[in-house]
């Protein structure tokens, strides 16, 4: 794994975040809500990405929050234009590719895959510090995952792209917003942007595999070490925290048997993301400091390999997903559907309705 560390010009500063996120939501005009406008909600969730079998790249995600976020799932096709911040010196761009992806809120996407097969996922990090503002133009973190998803093909492509761009801290419900940002691409490569203490961190490599929340991933990784599988003495912890998660995701990853077929390798990894989701009801008796212990209401599996976008309710028996082969991407409007739908099995790709037209920035310029 490369870990790399970014100072001088594209160093950090301010003061550290100290209340911890848990939820928001940044509004703009009605009319761009259902192009999921401005904001999203950070969540303590979990990340697996499996790309050491022979059938599919798959990574599986798990959705924590206290409250009900209020997803869609929602199909962004090529051609939408986007606007990085409400003010200032602003990214704009128009997407490449076009996009399956989760929503929260009806105000961000947080999760996703893209046609070219790379996957974006936002997860809450307390205490992340964001860039001061320099000459380059800015992308709300919070859009952070959707800019990946919109220019980039591959993980390479978007660390090298990121580079242009400065990562702004958007307020929402008066909170500033610690998340990092991991991205996977179908060549199984892979990486997790951080800002930790004043720097940009990027983890690249195809050894990066999981990640759940604070501390940041180089604390996790040595924590890691510190268990059986890995080197250590200490046996398999079994709590809510995000340390605890890590290191079971991180050892379920590693015994996983070799799949029959990329379904297979779907629910596989799909078992691992069960282990460390965490139920209604349950309690953090780690004795850790952390508050990302909130209940998983969603979890999501990206086949990369067959462009499959899959989503799992915890309150439903059911499973479904989007097929990008049964989309068209040169389709002028956003289309959405309600994953409350208690009749949504199976693909779904011929169920999503038109949700707007393409007719104005996103989000809106004020």
């Amino acid at each position: 794994m490369l870990s790399q560390a970014f100072a001088g010009k594209h160093s950090l500063r301010g003061a550290k975040v100290r209340a911890k996120l848990i939820s928001a939501a940044a509004g703009c005009a009605a009319a761009a809500m259902a192009c999921l406008s401005f904001g999203f909600s950070a969540e303590a969730c979990s990340l697996i990405l499996w790309n050491t079998n022979d059938q599919a790249i798959v990574a599986a995600r798990t959705w924590d929050l206290y409250i009900d976020e209020k997803p869609r799932l929602a199909y962004l096709p090529r051609g939408v234009a986007h606007l990085g911040v409400a003010e200032g010196n602003a990214a704009r761009w128009t997407s490449k590719f076009a996009s399956a992806v989760l929503t929260a809120f009806d105000s961000g996407s947080g999760d996703g895959m893209n046609e070219a097969g790379l996957s974006a996922h936002l997860l809450y990090l307390h205490g992340a510090e964001y860039e001061p503002a320099d000459d380059r133009p800015g992308v709300a973190n919070l859009l952070w995952a959707q800019y990946v998803l919109d220019n980039y093909a591959t993980v390479t492509e978007a660390l090298a792209g990121l580079e242009t761009v400065r990562v702004v801290s958007t307020k929402a419900l008066g909170r500033e917003w610690p998340v990092h940002l991991a991205i996977e691409d179908a060549s199984g490569d892979s990486a997790v942007l951080e800002f930790v203490k004043g720097r940009l961190v990027v983890h690249h490599g195809k050894d990066v595999t999981v990640m759940t929340n604070e501390p940041p991933l180089d604390e996790q990784l040595a924590n890691l070490k510190r268990y059986i599988p890995f080197g250590g003495k200490l046996t398999m912890p079994g709590d809510i925290d995000p340390m605890s998660r890590f290191v079971r995701a991180s050892s379920y990853l590693k015994t996983l048997p070799k799949p029959a077929d990329r379904y297979e390798a779907v629910s596989h990894l799909a078992g691992v993301a069960r282990n460390v989701a965490v139920p209604f009801g349950a309690l953090d008796t780690s004795g850790g400091e952390s508050t990302d212990t909130w209940p998983t209401r969603w979890s999501t599996v990206v086949d990369l390999t067959h462009k499959v976008y899959y989503v799992m309710p915890v309150n439903s028996p059911a499973v479904f997903w989007v097929d990008f082969a049964q989309l068209d991407a040169r389709s002028s409007k956003i289309l959405a559907v309600d994953p409350y739908d208690i009749g949504l099995s199976g693909d779904v790709s011929a169920r999503l309705n038109s949700s707007s037209p393409m007719q104005r920035p996103f989000p809106l310029a004020p």
